[in-house]
């Protein structure tokens, strides 16, 4: 892992928050797909997850500690966080179909991420507080692929909402929709 070759594909790469590390996402020659970790120089390649169902897209939490992806190990894509030694695995979304997992930056401790629901799909935001997740999108149209400002204040997103697909931000709780 680390470099591509014609077994081996490395793709959605993501910097850790101080910049020291790249997780990514590695299709093995099995056809197997993972998270893997390295150093910013290309050394410490190292493993994060191992199952048989596919493991995508990696986010780093604020502390460099954890990882947020999305896997189908359950029948359908869901959030899981897993350390970064590939210990304590746990799922972090109930909803149907759950993509595109984006880390906020402390003090606030959230992941906002994609769900299946309301005739498309719509911005949840985990909370790691109360252990729950809520809708912070309208639910009009399909809004996809959340990222947050650097304060964690805001959130990004591609919404269709006005019939062809467009950027916008809000506020982390919904509030403040803006086209830009």
């Amino acid at each position: 892992p680390g470099k591509g070759t014609s077994e081996t594909k490395n793709y959605l790469p993501a910097w850790s928050h101080d910049g020291s590390r790249i997780a990514y996402t590695s299709a093995l020659p099995d056809g197997n797909v993972e998270i893997f970790i390295m150093n910013r120089d290309g050394s410490g390649k190292r493993r994060v997850t191992n199952h048989p169902m596919g493991d995508v897209t990696p986010t780093w939490s604020p502390s460099g500690t954890q990882l947020a992806f999305v896997s189908d190990r359950t029948g359908g894509p869901q959030i899981y966080l897993v350390e970064v030694d590939g210990t304590g695995l746990r799922r972090i979304s109930t909803e149907s179909y759950c993509d595109r997992p984006t880390w906020s930056a402390p003090p606030l401790n959230e992941i906002a991420y994609t769900c299946r629901g309301g005739g498309g799909y719509q911005i949840m935001l985990y909370d790691f507080a109360t252990g729950t997740s809520k809708p912070i999108s309208d639910g009009i149209g399909s809004n996809e692929s959340p990222a947050f400002a650097p304060n964690g204040r805001h959130v990004a997103f591609v919404s269709d909402r006005t019939g062809r697909q467009q950027v916008y931000t809000m506020h982390r709780d919904g509030t403040g929709l803006r086209q830009i």
